[in-house]
């Protein structure tokens, strides 16, 4: 029995609300990656970028990647141009 995951990363297209982006998908669980938080053009997308977080952000569904990034992502960007 092994306590590590290893995921299998894919190339994933999400589109709501009018807005289309990729992050990564993991092929065997489905879980989805915040293109952010783990700065999906290094981990799947196939090039070459800054650094993004240490910490992985997973989700199950688009509709919580949205709210995550809503929420977390772009409201702290509008903090830091607001001060």
């Amino acid at each position: 029995m092994s306590y590590t995951w290893e995921p299998r990363w894919e190339k994933f297209r999400v589109e709501s609300h009018g807005i289309v982006f990729y992050t990564c998908r993991d092929r065997i669980t489905g879980m989805i990656t915040c293109p952010v938080c783990v700065n999906a053009r290094e981990t799947c997308l196939g090039g070459n970028a800054g650094k993004g977080k240490q910490e992985p952000v997973f989700f199950y569904t688009v509709e919580d990647l949205i709210y995550h990034i809503r929420d977390y992502h772009a409201r702290s960007a509008f903090r830091a141009k607001s001060r």
